[in-house]
């Protein structure tokens, strides 16, 4: 059994106030001073909270070989100032500092990933140095039991290596406004009665944009508003399909959005869509059952996992866009099964709590 007095290296690949990564900064913090845990965080990239740079060190180069050595030799440090345990979060160079570090010079390195990387075709050097990350490691830190046998099979990891603790969520930063609904369409200048859809990702293929057309098409007839939430290579392609297909005005493209206006929006729509290829431990879905938002989603990853056993009807397989668009006429015409769903989310969220999860990773770094 480990000791408290045993440092923690916590690091992160990049952090900036503000942004999605603020939950796994927030675990960090909470680990440390309400937990009492000995942890340092280390960013690769972006910056600490003011009130965090005691304990908090952030790399200073940019240009990628100066970092490189840098990452080397702080961590190499952190190890001779008494870090005998280092978790990494998804940062490939770090994971093979720390492996390489304690390797020669003793402790513990856990690294997580739930990414499912195999469904992704990369380079030869690439795929070497990803492979070359998970052999250093000691463990392999995942979200879901679901995709514990591909990185098993792709990495070579045996099944004891591998630790499984979800996502999470902060339950009690949650703000329930009950005029949320009417704001998001007093904002919109939609009417009362127009149910709002919300996609919340990249514009990528990975996150299943490109089926956002074909799913407003299936609501035509319905007095439905799509707002898109999120950047990325897919939206001209997006913008362009929308006019081809008559539904501008049944689509708003938002952009990037901050994290207020991710709240904001969560709060006050009315389905969830998330159509991704892949989806380990779904943040992003997770979240939206924090906010009791019913969902639509397809079969993938750790989805089924992830979710409650009620949502069951609303998973389709992936690629079943008619499914999502019966999936979420349902939702909308059916009040009683909607309150169910949404009730449910209530008590199943709980399991996704930061008290819950910051437990797993207390035993985690004391086993």
């Amino acid at each position: 059994m480990k000791t408290k007095e045993q440092k923690i290296c916590f690091v992160m690949q990049e952090h900036s106030p503000g942004t999605h990564m603020d939950y796994v900064y927030e675990m960090a913090r909470t680990l440390r001073q309400e937990e009492g845990l000995p942890i340092t965080l280390f960013l690769e990239k972006g910056s600490c909270d003011k009130e965090d740079s005691k304990w908090c060190v952030v790399q200073k180069f940019s240009f990628a070989p100066l970092r490189i050595l840098e990452n080397i030799v702080r961590l190499l440090s952190m190890r001779f100032s008494g870090h005998t345990t280092f978790y990494v979060h998804y940062s490939f160079v770090s994971a093979i500092s720390a492996g390489l570090i304690t390797k020669v010079f003793g402790g513990t390195v856990y690294y997580w990933n739930c990414g499912q990387p195999w469904m992704y075709t990369r380079g030869f050097l690439t795929d070497q140095y990803q492979k070359l990350a998970y052999r250093l490691i000691d463990y392999l830190v995942t979200g879901v039991e679901a995709v514990v046998p591909g990185y098993m099979e792709t990495y070579g990891l045996k099944l004891e290596q591998v630790k499984v603790i979800s996502n999470w969520i902060d339950i009690d930063s949650i703000e329930k406004d009950s005029n949320a609904k009417q704001k998001l369409h007093n904002k919109y200048a939609l009417d009362s009665e127009t149910k709002i859809l919300l996609f919340l990702h990249t514009l990528s293929s990975r996150y299943g944009a490109e089926f956002l057309p074909e799913i407003l098409e299936g609501l035509k007839d319905r007095n439905v508003h799509l707002l898109v939430a999120g950047d990325g290579n897919l939206r001209e392609f997006l913008e362009k399909t929308f006019i081809e297909k008559g539904l501008t005005e049944k689509v708003t493209m938002l952009g990037y959005v901050a994290r207020d206006g991710v709240k904001e929006l969560l709060s006050g729509a009315d389905v969830f869509l998330m159509p991704s290829e892949g989806a380990g431990s779904p943040h992003s879905l997770i979240e939206a059952m924090a906010y009791e938002l019913p969902f639509v989603t397809f079969d993938v990853g750790g989805v089924r996992e992830s979710a409650p056993p009620e949502a069951a009807l609303f998973i389709y397989e992936y690629g079943d866009t008619k499914g999502l668009t019966a999936g979420i006429e349902t939702l909308l015409s059916d009040a009683e099964r909607y309150k169910t769903i949404q009730a449910t989310e209530r008590d199943w969220i709980t399991r996704f709590s930061k008290q819950a999860i910051t437990q797993k990773f207390k035993q985690l770094f004391l086993q």
